[in-house]
């Protein structure tokens, strides 16, 4: 696991449209030095306010991850947090237009995409290392997230679990390079149950979805696109539970920190996973 930090060797340039809120944003990688972290410049706003990705500037865990400084809001930052995550990218400024982070294809793989044509450049520091020494757990119900010690790195393990509907029990570990979450965790899209839809409707979420960015799973197992519902070509067989290990690889970036030990996570959200990120920002 590579411990010293990293940036993107050239500004960069994307645009496109959020997935829960439907509005167009245009986004500017820039390089950043040596400890300056991750941060959003809303450059729409007087002032061009900076919002940290940080989860001390989380202000809400429905179904994405919403930051917010002040009156600057980011959402939906999961799948580019996670991306930065796996390539190793500690430092960089991100300016945008608007609110949204736009939805790509569902996956991280938009921004592994771009940061690989962007390059990563070493800058020789050492990345702040959390190394989980003792056992850390949140839960609620049945769902939960546990930190447990693991000398040779990071470890992800998800199991994905609608007790009996749905779908199927997915379980799935990866070890946590940068090679294994391109090429097994980036590509996967996100999803949501037809038991949602309504409930997204009446929240008026949902209008930047279109049937190359998620995929809809019904309680008879079916998985459809959610536009036209015709059937869902999946990536992977068990796409969905590799998508809430992208989550959680997006949400735990948060604490800002490299992780070392085994994250054995079931059922968990968005709400149970910046949990645990906030607890171990509060004993790193």
């Amino acid at each position: 696991m590579v411990s010293t930090q990293k940036t993107i060797g050239q500004e960069i340039r994307c645009s496109g449209i959020g997935m829960f809120r439907g509005g167009a944003a245009n986004l500017h990688f820039k390089p950043a030095p040596l400890n300056a972290g991750i941060s959003f410049v809303r450059v729409d706003l007087p002032n061009r306010p900076r919002v940290p990705a940080h989860v001390r500037a989380l202000s809400s865990n429905y179904k994405r991850i919403l930051l917010k400084n002040e009156d600057a809001e980011i959402e939906s930052v999961e799948h580019l947090m996670a991306a930065l995550a796996g390539l190793g990218i500690d430092n960089i400024e991100i300016e945008i237009n608007g609110r949204e982070i736009p939805a790509g294809d569902g996956s991280a793989q938009l921004f592994v995409e771009i940061f690989k044509k962007a390059g990563i450049v070493d800058l020789g520091g050492k990345k702040k290392v959390f190394m989980v020494k003792t056992p850390i757990v949140v839960s609620n119900g049945n769902a939960s997230v546990l930190a447990v010690p693991y000398e040779k790195g990071l470890v992800f393990s998800y199991t994905l679990d609608f007790h009996g509907a749905f779908i199927q029990q997915q379980t799935y570990d990866v070890e946590f390079t940068e090679e294994n979450f391109c090429r097994e965790i980036a590509p996967a899209r996100t999803f949501g149950l037809s038991t949602y839809i309504e409930e997204f409707k009446r929240l008026g979420l949902g209008k930047g979805v279109t049937d190359d960015n998620s995929i809809i799973v019904h309680e008879d197992g079916k998985m459809t696109k959610p536009i036209s519902m015709k059937p869902a070509e999946l990536r992977f067989p068990n796409e969905l539970v590799r998508h809430k290990i992208l989550d959680l690889v997006g949400d735990l970036s948060l604490a800002n920190v490299l992780i070392q030990g085994r994250i054995i996570a079931k059922r968990s959200g968005h709400s149970l996973n910046v949990q645990m990120a906030e607890k171990i920002v509060s004993v790193a």
